[in-house]
């Protein structure tokens, strides 16, 4: 039970933070309050989700700064 508070906590505010960092989300609407904790109740499969996405963006970033520092997106 404990295991599972973390990974919901954890999702919650990883997922809250971006509702609130997203400027076209209506923050009144209840459908995006209900998709957010449907989110976290099924976190064990949104949370690897997200963190994949995280690292292939990081992945995309890094790459794009080492062709940049080489030379090759002049």
């Amino acid at each position: 039970m404990i295991f599972y508070s973390l990974g919901a906590t954890l999702t919650f505010g990883i997922l809250l933070d971006a509702f609130h960092r997203d400027t076209e989300a209506p923050k009144t609407d209840v459908l995006s309050w209900a998709v957010l904790i449907i989110a976290t109740l099924i976190w064990f499969i949104t949370l690897p989700r997200i963190m994949q996405k995280k690292l292939q963006s990081a992945k995309a970033v890094s790459s794009v700064g080492a062709a940049n520092s080489e030379g090759w997106m002049s």
